[in-house]
């Protein structure tokens, strides 16, 4: 999905007051991705804890330090050293999670079925 689908589908949602403009929707939008990029960027990692941005039913995004590692170049073989990086770590909540595999089972179960020609 883009960002342009994003703010259509929001816009066209029947749960937001018609007063809304789909101007006013991709500045919400914005805003809050916005706001979430400059969360994982201010905040300090401690030695226990880092950056967590929990949306229940949804997901838990954790900010992670990679530690530097040396990997080999797939073309010559050679040594790289990729330092040490920042990222974000994307973990389904369990309403998601749950969601996901019931569907992902039956539609699964339906398309081995259809090939094997199982009941």
């Amino acid at each position: 999905m883009t960002k342009a689908e994003l703010i259509e589908r929001v816009y066209g949602g029947k749960h937001l007051p018609r007063e809304l403009t789909k101007k006013t929707v991709a500045q919400i939008v914005d805003a809050v991705f916005t706001e979430m990029g400059d969360y994982f960027i201010r905040t300090r990692e401690s030695h226990n804890q880092g950056a967590r941005l929990t949306y229940p039913g949804l997901a838990t995004l954790s900010k992670r330090r990679r530690p530097p590692r040396v990997v080999r170049n797939p073309r010559t073989g050679d040594p790289i050293t990729i330092p040490q990086q920042e990222t974000i770590t994307f973990s389904p909540g369990q309403e998601l999670r749950s969601l996901l595999n019931r569907n992902g089972k039956r539609d699964g179960h339906t398309q081995v079925a259809a090939k094997t020609g199982a009941r």
